[in-house]
């Protein structure tokens, strides 16, 4: 027999169950056909609830100059050839104008060269917070085209010497081959991949770079093995293009292990490979 609760607690108890939740679980019992899972639906309402509150941060936590953005979760996955409706995302708050930005401005300083470090922060913005936006994102945000999104992208990473994390290059996405490529010049530059992988920090791990690494080392063995760029980019699962910027590398630092290859046979350059 259950027992009676206190006349308060008959009174007030129920009340707290007048929620957005228990709404939305009515309306999957009675509507959508979980009345047989029901534990099922409140596992679900409580991700639902948890998106919205993501989505609904209260003005009062933004401070002057920033927005709430969506950005493409960084989960590892490259989240390649789908739609953004496909795709998990992640609310992000970004400083879209900040303090010292006003103060250089004021001081005189060219807003070109803002511009590029503000690209920059809101990129590091949105990873420390995990997610990773990509150049039509800051073309959309700071009303700048994309061809000078990219332009300003190329012009920090050379300026600072180190790379930027814009989706194409954290997620390899797109036509950009910046992270595969930087890897592999690295290594003939002598360093190891744990220290490959502090340079690159935070936009890749370890085991990326050893898996960018022992790539680039079986297509120099492929080469040497005398077989030809369009076979390697199939046994290897890479694109052509990758393939070509690898030769161009190793032509570069190993011109042996394509002297013998007779695919490669009077060729000083390949197509479509990335300039230096």
């Amino acid at each position: 027999m259950r027992r009676r609760g206190t006349h308060r607690q008959e009174t007030f108890s129920p009340l707290r169950d007048k929620t957005l939740a228990n709404v939305l679980r009515h309306l999957f019992v009675t509507e959508f056909g979980y009345e047989k899972k029901v534990l099922f639906a409140e596992a679900m309402i409580e991700r639902i609830l948890e998106t919205l509150d993501a989505f609904m941060k209260p003005a009062v936590l933004l401070r002057p100059g920033q927005l709430l953005w969506m950005a493409v979760v960084n989960d590892g996955h490259k989240h390649a050839h789908k739609s953004m409706k496909e795709i998990p995302q992640v609310p992000v708050v970004l400083d879209l104008v900040t303090d010292d930005e006003l103060q250089v401005l004021a001081d005189g300083e060219d807003f070109r060269a803002v511009r590029r470090g503000r690209h920059a922060r809101l990129l590091e913005q949105a990873l420390a917070q995990g997610g990773v936006l990509a150049q039509s994102d800051l073309a959309a945000i700071t009303l700048t085209s994309q061809r000078q999104v990219g332009d300003d992208t190329a012009r920090f990473q050379r300026a600072e010497d180190r790379l930027l994390p814009y989706r194409g290059s954290v997620q390899d996405v797109g036509a950009t081959l910046s992270h595969k490529v930087e890897v592999a010049r690295l290594l003939e530059a002598g360093y190891s991949e744990p220290e490959i992988s502090r340079m690159l920090s935070p936009v890749h791990d370890l085991r990326s770079v050893e898996n960018y690494a022992q790539i680039y080392k079986n297509v120099m063995k492929l080469l040497e093995r005398g077989f030809a760029p369009s076979e390697i980019s199939g046994i290897l699962s890479i694109g052509k293009r990758l393939v070509n910027t690898y030769i161009e590398i190793i032509r570069e630092h190993h011109p042996e292990v394509l002297a013998s290859n007779p695919y490669l046979q009077e060729q000083p350059a390949i197509p479509g490979s990335l300039p230096t």
